[in-house]
């Protein structure tokens, strides 16, 4: 696999951005204005396909913020953007029953099974809280935009719910890489792994909320 050009000219400077050491010009000018449009891509996929890495796109924007290589406010808006269109569209695959068109190649019927799989552990259909909040945890998004699909929540509701959710979780995940890289004095990629470190263990705590609150709903 070819690591895009910005990365390649990273590890070649060595760390590109040090604490005190300013910035090295060649790798940030070699990002190009395609970075936000590919963050916004990544994070839209992300929806059908989790496995996308899309966050270290997004807290790593953070950190380049940080230090003054992207702008902080295209970052969230990137992120935003992108984050709300994938809701859309696998809300929009799943309440007009399109997945058919998935299942005409096998790269699609691997990401409907993935899908299904991931229904089949969240449980039953989500409430309009569980919009919001389920994005912050693993396949938690996934499951609960075609879960809203399926259970045919009114657009209204779901764009309003989604909209702000997205925006609450681009906030949040720009801001930690932010935060991090101000706090670490990392380069822009280690305080994304670090801020993604961080955003798995609240996942985990918000994931196992959720689960406690489901179970003694049931009980």
């Amino acid at each position: 696999m070819r690591w895009p050009v910005w990365l390649e000219a990273l590890a070649a400077t060595g760390s590109g951005v040090s604490a005190g050491s300013g910035l090295d010009t060649d790798w940030i000018e070699s990002l190009g204005w395609w970075f936000h449009p590919l963050t916004a891509l990544l994070v839209a996929l992300d929806a059908p396909i989790p496995p996308v890495p899309s966050e270290l796109f997004v807290i790593g924007s953070g950190a380049m913020a940080n230090v003054g290589t992207v702008s902080l406010v295209s970052s969230v808006l990137a992120a935003w953007l992108g984050c709300w269109a994938g809701d859309v569209g696998l809300y929009a695959l799943f309440r007009y029953r399109l997945t058919g068109l998935l299942d005409r190649a096998s790269w699609g019927q691997r990401i409907h099974r993935g899908i299904l799989r991931l229904l089949d552990k969240a449980g039953p259909a989500p409430s309009f809280a569980s919009l919001f909040v389920l994005r912050f945890v693993s396949g938690g998004r996934t499951a609960s935009m075609a879960a809203a699909g399926i259970a045919g929540i009114p657009w209204k509701p779901f764009l309003a719910l989604s909209g702000v959710g997205s925006l609450v979780w681009s906030g949040y995940m720009v801001g930690l890489g932010w935060f991090t890289g101000n706090a670490t004095g990392l380069p822009f990629w280690a305080s994304a792994l670090v801020g993604m470190g961080l955003g798995t263990l609240a996942g985990l705590v918000i994931a196992g909320v959720v689960a406690i609150r489901r179970r003694s709903r049931e009980g």
